[in-house]
């Protein structure tokens, strides 16, 4: 997969005024002091992976029109932003990626990548809602498709309110909305999650995209009205 078509795959599953980067294979990016020493000890494929996401958050930050600096690792391997940015990094085999933006446009914000393979049988009966199953039953990787959806919004739930903010993924209910021309690359995701409803409560607005053998999500929580 050449850069720009990674690039593509992202674009397709972010807002505009996201900002984001990805990459198919590892690059040896330079890493900040406090980066690499999150890496030190690890393994070739894991320093990789690692330092291929904190490049694509580095070009991410610089699209934003922000400086890129550190990004660090908070207490639940979360990636750290400086003040005022919200982002989000995501990996599987084959494809690295991050997206961020400026915190007065969202609450936060969630992207994952998953290879388009069938869900295990055990992760499939109690992560996916038969109800959730069915409206998918014309997209390919229907079920990953939900899966990653949530991976997304529980992401985005994460970076919103810490461990309280982030529900188990069973607990999330994603709503793939029907499209007028039938089966496609993409199109948009709700998602419906616990104890965040009501009138001004947080509204998640979901994207999604299969193309390649990937599976790619995005959430952003904006505040509702009302």
């Amino acid at each position: 997969m050449r850069a720009e078509t990674a690039d593509a795959l992202l674009r397709a599953v972010r807002p505009p005024w996201v900002a984001g980067a990805a990459r198919a294979d590892d690059v040896a990016s330079p890493l900040f002091a406090g980066e690499r020493a999150l890496c030190a000890g690890c393994g070739p494929r894991r320093e990789g992976e690692f330092a291929t996401g904190r490049w694509c958050a580095h070009r991410a930050l610089a699209r934003l029109g922000a400086v890129p600096v550190e990004v660090g690792r908070g207490a639940r391997g979360e990636p750290l932003w400086p003040p005022g940015i919200l982002g989000s990094i995501s990996h599987c085999a084959g494809f690295r990626a991050a997206a961020v933006c400026r915190s007065r446009d969202a609450l936060a914000l969630g992207i994952d990548v998953e290879s388009d393979t069938p869900l295990p049988a055990r992760v499939r009966s109690r992560l996916i809602r038969a109800e959730e199953a069915v409206r998918v039953r014309l997209e390919p990787a229907g079920e990953r498709l939900l899966f990653s959806a949530k991976e997304a919004v529980y992401k985005a739930c994460s970076a919103l309110g810490g461990d309280a903010g982030a529900p188990p993924l069973a607990d999330i209910r994603i709503e793939v909305a029907p499209r007028d021309h039938g089966p496609g690359a993409g199109g948009r995701f709700a998602a419906r999650v616990p104890d965040a409803t009501g009138p001004g409560r947080p509204v998640f607005e979901g994207r999604w995209h299969h193309s390649h053998g990937l599976v790619v999500t995005s959430c952003v929580i904006v505040r509702g009205h009302g």
